[in-house]
């Protein structure tokens, strides 16, 4: 019991260290998902400042991280590895979706734009709500791994 959790909370200052390392990195990402997916009609305008950032992102990145730790504390490295992907993978296709979509929101709810050219102030766009879902999307199977090992324990008990 102590060992799942101090791990949880290792799991959890892990991943709110990566949210504060890895937040421009995920900024960047998010503004090229803009252009890509809308064929360069945002164009990005004014100072790219990010000191007074959403830092719920950071929160939420540090609950998936402990959320994956603890579903797959006592898992063979073939099966955690198995998860390692899918939840990576589930997080890059959840970044670009919730991009995408968004992305061409803006496009299409532009009124005053300049030969279909929407500008957007750099800190327009809500990066803590993409990264925060997509980082709550990747570890749903890990949520379902750990509700089911709760369920199983609580019957064994019985």
């Amino acid at each position: 019991m102590i060992k799942k959790v101090l791990i949880g909370i290792i799991g959890f200052i892990l991943g709110i260290s990566f949210g504060f390392y890895f937040e421009g990195f995920f900024r960047e990402i998010i503004q090229d998902i803009f252009r890509f997916t809308t064929s360069d009609k945002i164009q990005f305008v004014g100072k790219n400042i990010s000191i007074f950032s959403d830092r719920t992102f950071e929160y939420i990145l540090g609950f998936a991280l402990m959320t994956f730790l603890l579903a797959n504390i006592e898992l063979k490295k073939k099966q955690i590895l198995k998860n390692v992907i899918l939840c990576l993978l589930i997080f890059g296709i959840s970044i670009f979706l919730i991009s995408a979509i968004n992305a061409n929101l803006k496009v299409v709810q532009c009124t005053a734009c300049d030969n279909g050219i929407v500008k957007i102030h750099w800190n327009n766009i809500n990066f803590g709500l993409t990264i925060g879902l997509s980082a709550i999307f990747s570890v749903v199977p890990n949520i379902i791994v750990l509700i089911n090992k709760i369920k199983a324990s609580v019957q064994h008990s019985i």
